[in-house]
């Protein structure tokens, strides 16, 4: 593996999207001294003591800067690239390595700028890997753009980056797909199971190309209920198929999910959650009442793609 600056990630922009981390850093509390008293003069004359001053409070240690590094490697003849973003304090075996496969028509590092999900990486939760597709896009088997049309073996260079990220599979790791990322995330989930320990898709269905789940999977699917891509029940406008509500379906029976889901509200975030799923799987559906086909951003009292992602990945552990 050689590692070449092809996908440039500039420092100005590291420091900007890695947002939070001065936060975490602080600045040194300043001493404050008490005033001292005179001498006190009574009928036999006595010194005060002087007060001590106040000790500091030590300063805090500040948070080590992420590590940023771009990589590439071949795979199937062809030149392959990734952005790695991983905590500058090192991590350990339950760091978990989230892989984010960006939509169509973008960039690794426009998908970073679009998820808002390096403050994982700042406050040393999660390493984080952006695969950079050719031709900005990704063959799902059955669609995107370039890659389709050039019948490129996406499957295999995700694969071939998990080997390489994480050695022996010692860490977990984690698929987040968005939109045509998301289509090939259900493929991989389809022809190689294993590869992954949970997916997050957001605003994508499985393809009509025979992709169908054939073991229990721990899956969060997040959805806009006014996508006019992905029709959110059965008769709405959009030309992918299954409706979500039908997939999750699908999903909540291969899981063997009980059929009634614990359902909360955040804002316009709908968050139905499915129990007693095999071998400890685990089903959610996220739901952004009103939203279309972008990445859902939040707001102060609709919490993000980003957060809805982090919690489900790390299994209930907030933002």
């Amino acid at each position: 593996m050689s590692r070449l600056p092809l996908l440039t990630l500039p420092a100005v922009a590291l420091v900007i999207g890695l947002t939070g981390l001065a936060a975490l850093r602080g600045s040194p509390e300043t001493p404050v001294h008490g005033r001292y008293s005179p001498l006190v003069r009574a009928a036999t004359p006595v010194q005060t003591a002087r007060a001590a001053a106040p000790t500091p409070a030590p300063a805090p240690t500040p948070t080590p800067a992420p590590a940023v590094s771009a990589h590439t490697m071949l795979v199937g003849g062809l030149t392959r690239q990734w952005e790695q973003l991983a905590p500058g304090g090192g991590t350990t075996s339950a760091t978990p390595i989230i892989v984010v496969l960006h939509g169509q028509a973008v960039t690794a590092q426009q998908e970073v700028d679009r998820d808002a999900m390096t403050p994982l990486v700042a406050q040393g939760v999660a390493e984080l890997v952006y695969p950079q597709g050719l031709g900005t896009s990704w063959n799902a088997i059955g669609c995107c753009a370039y890659a389709q049309g050039n019948n490129v073996d996406d499957v295999g260079f995700i694969q071939a980056l998990v080997a390489q990220v994480d050695p022996g599979r010692t860490r977990p790791v984690d698929l987040v797909g968005y939109s045509n990322g998301g289509r090939l995330a259900y493929t991989i989930a389809c022809q190689d199971p294993t590869l992954f320990d949970a997916y997050a898709i957001v605003d994508a269905m499985p393809l009509a190309n025979g992709c169908t789940l054939s073991r229990p999977a721990s899956i969060l699917q997040v959805d806009g209920s006014a996508d006019p891509a992905i029709p959110y029940r059965p008769g709405d406008p959009g030309p992918e198929q299954p409706a979500a509500t039908t997939q999750v379906e699908r999903l909540q029976a291969l899981d063997g999910c009980a059929p009634a889901p614990a359902t909360t509200q955040a804002g316009s975030l709908l968050t139905a959650t499915y129990s007693g799923c095999t071998g400890g799987t685990r089903l959610v559906f996220a739901t952004y009442q009103g939203a279309n086909h972008d990445w859902p951003l939040g707001n102060a009292t609709t919490p993000s793609a980003g957060q809805t992602i982090w919690t489900f990945l790390s299994g209930g552990r907030p933002w």
